[in-house]
């Protein structure tokens, strides 16, 4: 009982000398990458959203009018969910796809000829 007490011990002490940072996974900035693609030359009407999940900090929305391929980049605080809507007026295709830390995230909720489509990455 009195090894197990001290290995207790012994952790809770390495944890104590520990940053916060480390233990926290919320802390610090995810970098996010937006990218629509489809029929290229089409004119695209869409936009990204930087959603907070804490009530004191304030969402974000960014409009986006531009000809596909088009992307935008950006950083974020670890607590945030990004979303991207997209469509265009000719029936032409748009597909989004969100990166989060260079790695794909999210599904696409709607994507079709002529609908709009849109995605969320958290």
């Amino acid at each position: 009982m009195k090894r197990f007490l001290s290995l207790v011990f012994v952790g809770i002490s390495l944890a104590a000398c520990t940053p916060l940072s480390n233990l926290n996974s919320f802390s610090g900035l995810d970098n996010y990458e937006v990218q629509w693609t489809g029929t290229k030359g089409s004119k695209l009407f869409g936009s990204y959203v930087v959603g907070s999940k804490t009530p004191s900090t304030p969402s974000r929305a960014e409009k986006v009018t531009e000809i596909l391929p088009y992307k935008v980049s950006f950083s974020a605080p670890k607590n945030t969910l990004i979303s991207a809507a997209g469509g265009t007026v000719n029936q032409g295709t748009v597909e989004i796809k969100i990166f989060k830390n260079g790695s794909e995230c999210g599904k696409a909720a709607f994507v079709g000829s002529g609908a709009v489509a849109n995605k969320v990455c958290q």
